[in-house]
């Protein structure tokens, strides 16, 4: 195992950070132990910018990223390595929907958030992800972004139940199989562009910079978003908070959980002793 492993990747939320949504000092130092040489890829459904401060914590800042859930890769001198999107008019029909009902419309371009206002749903992203918005009227988010040649990699959406059922199933009528659903939450949609995960992104991105296999990761993950990584690499660990799902495919499913520092104990088990 120890000899095999070659490179580490790990999902963030759930899965990295503790109770208080930050980097435990056992996680930190256990990292610190692998040698220099060797790669940490963080992969996640948040922005660029959420996730440098952690880079740093782990004295990991000249590492690429894997974003929006494999949508956008970032080499380590900001280089697109990788960038799928959601078009245009798939934005302008959840605008059209949102005028019915009163949830909260963000998008993800490139390393920008932009949102209409700064309401309880607004505070919460700040408070998890530490990114401020780009406050843009939701009536103008089309035409900038037409004006500056961006098209979200990421749209989410945040609000009740019932209006974001009833979003899932006008775009799923609309625009068939354009984009991809995850619902980590009730209230939560995240939408990215269809055929994409961390599993194919992270693919890519080591055999082009690394010439590494899949079969050279370890990789650790909670939900749902992670499960195609976690099937497919070399030793996938489930934190043992982890959806069934996750469980189910994992090589290992680690009796702690992220609260419990469950990379860390897993590192220390099986690459560092």
């Amino acid at each position: 195992m120890k000899d095999q492993i070659k490179l580490l990747c790990c999902d963030i939320d759930g899965t990295l950070l503790n109770a208080k949504r930050d980097i435990a000092p056992e996680t930190a130092d256990a990292i610190n132990k692998l040698p220099a040489d060797f790669p940490v890829i963080l992969a996640s459904s948040r922005m660029p910018s959420a996730m440098y401060y952690l880079q740093e914590k782990l004295n990991r800042i000249n590492s690429p990223i894997i974003s929006y859930n494999g949508g956008l890769v970032l080499d380590t001198d900001g280089t697109k390595l990788r960038s799928n999107t959601v078009s245009l008019d798939f934005l302008a029909t959840v605008i059209e929907h949102q005028k019915k009902y009163d949830y909260n419309i963000s998008t993800y371009c490139t390393d920008t958030w932009r949102t209409a206002h700064v309401d309880y749903w607004t505070l919460r992203e700040i408070r998890s992800t530490r990114v401020e918005p780009l406050l843009t009227p939701i009536n103008e988010h089309i035409a900038i972004l037409k004006e500056i040649d961006e098209q979200p990699h990421k749209i989410m959406c945040m609000g009740s139940p019932r209006a974001l059922d009833s979003l899932i199933e006008v775009l799923q009528h609309k625009h068939g199989d354009e984009a991809h659903f995850y619902r980590s939450k009730d209230v939560y949609i995240e939408i990215t562009p269809k055929n994409i995960d961390k599993s194919t992104a992270l693919n890519e991105l080591i055999e082009k910079k690394y010439k590494l296999t899949l079969d050279q990761v370890i990789a650790f993950g909670d939900n749902f978003n992670d499960t195609t990584m976690i099937k497919t690499v070399g030793f996938g660990v489930a934190v043992a908070n982890a959806t069934q799902e996750v469980k189910d495919v994992a090589d290992y499913v680690s009796a702690f959980t992220n609260k419990e520092h469950a990379v860390a104990k897993t590192l220390e088990e099986f690459i560092l002793n």
